[in-house]
């Protein structure tokens, strides 16, 4: 039996990280025992314990304000703003054009994401990532200065940035005081270029005299053969000594962008290397000296977040996802059509009868497939005869991801 993450006797104001004796470093008897040669990289106090990288659409936002508070106390997001139209982009790659046809609505659709993400954060920290609308990064400072609750969120800049970008990341993080995130896109082995990018890079905002954070992406890690884990090794060895950083979060994302054709009905498995890697970092012979915080791009793949908000009409297929402790399980259903219904209903089965579906106690997630499975309805399962729409399905997907990650990172020594 899995223990459940949502006890409604539960404190909802407790932080299940305030335990005193939950940290060793803390208790004077335990403090001896940690030497030099056996002491594990302890995580700080006001460290995240999970970063999701998650597109700031809808899907993705009532997943995260669904979560158990337990949870959600656990989870930081890195939150990016998709861009408004046109094509699908690619992080970490600006466009020699403008960005969107139209600046005020680019502006307008800024402002709004920036309102969305304060909403549902409720003044706990998280990242902002306006890569995709950076034409209007005028509009960023007074966005993330608004509201009480905006104040929390922290920017982000990186090296392939405008300098325009990089300043105003940095005044807006001086003014709110909630520090800067630096985002680092690994595409291959780093070298000593990447360190005197990123030298120049901590001189130009250095007047904003504020935390910062350095978030190493690997992007899409389907291969276990990829050599990521030595990328990110490389990249810490460069760029740890380089700044006393307040949080180092390596992200990385697994779910495959397309159903796996090599799989068969019903149900499709996708290893979780994004988890593998991370694991391999932190456990491994060689750990880095810095604590690396576990992020991914939840049960979605990382090009989620260069698809345009308003693109045109949709796919008549979807996913139906769940996440077990290794894999991805996927079930490809039709989005229309009469036997739709049928078919969503038959996956959601298949899952909820799978080995390792940890029951519907433990998040909105499970209940979600559950209730569609039985055919008895859900609450905001819009569609169809309840069974829900793609929004849904990856709604209830980011759910129960996220608490299957939070529930397994509380869980290690």
């Amino acid at each position: 039996m899995f223990e459940p993450l949502s006890d409604p006797h539960s404190d909802p104001h407790s932080d299940p990280h305030s335990d005193p004796h939950s940290d060793p470093r803390r208790d004077p008897l335990l403090r001896p025992l940690l030497s030099p040669v056996v002491r594990p990289v302890l995580r700080p106090p006001d460290a995240p314990l999970y970063v999701p990288a998650l597109p700031a659409r809808r899907s993705a936002l009532d997943a995260y304000d669904r979560l158990p508070h337990r949870v959600r106390a656990c989870v930081t997001p890195l939150w990016v703003v998709p861009p408004r139209v046109g094509r699908v982009r690619t992080m970490g790659r600006r466009p020699s054009h403008p960005l969107d046809p139209d600046p005020a609505a680019l502006a307008a659709h800024l402002g709004s994401a920036l309102h969305r993400i304060g909403t549902v954060q409720r003044g706990r920290p998280a990242w902002v990532d306006a890569f995709h609308v950076e034409d209007e990064v005028a509009h960023l400072v007074p966005g993330l200065r608004r509201t009480p609750a905006a104040a929390a969120l922290r920017p982000v800049t990186g090296v392939e940035r405008a300098v325009e970008q990089q300043t105003a990341c940095a005044e807006a993080a001086r003014l709110s005081g909630s520090g800067l995130g630096v985002r680092l896109f690994l595409t291959g082995l780093p070298d000593e270029r990447l360190g005197d990018e990123v030298g120049r890079l901590l001189n130009r905002i250095a007047f904003a005299h504020c935390p910062l954070d350095l978030l190493l992406d690997l992007g899409a890690v389907v291969d276990e053969h990829r050599p990521a884990e030595k990328w990110a090794r490389r990249a810490l060895a460069l760029l740890g000594p380089l700044h006393p950083w307040r949080t180092v979060v390596l992200l990385a994302g697994s779910f495959p962008p397309a159903y796996p054709a090599d799989y068969g009905a019903p149900l499709a498995e996708a290893e979780r290397f994004d988890w593998d890697v991370w694991h391999m970092l932190v456990d491994g012979p060689d750990r880095p000296a810095e604590h690396v915080v576990h992020g991914d791009y939840g049960a979605d793949h990382p090009g989620s977040h260069d698809r345009p908000v308003e693109a045109d009409g949709g796919s008549p297929w979807g996913i139906v996802r769940y996440t077990t402790e290794r894999t991805f399980l996927l079930g490809r259903v039709p989005t229309r059509g009469p036997d739709h219904a049928d078919a969503v209903r038959a996956r959601a089965r298949e899952i909820v009868h799978a080995e390792g579906f940890r029951g519907d106690r433990f998040s909105d997630g499970e209940r979600w497939l559950l209730s569609c499975a039985t055919g008895r309805g859900a609450e905001g399962a819009e569609g169809a005869e309840g069974v829900g729409t793609p929004g849904v399905w990856l709604r209830a997907g980011h759910i129960q991801h996220m608490a299957q990650v939070v529930r397994a990172l509380r869980r290690r020594p």
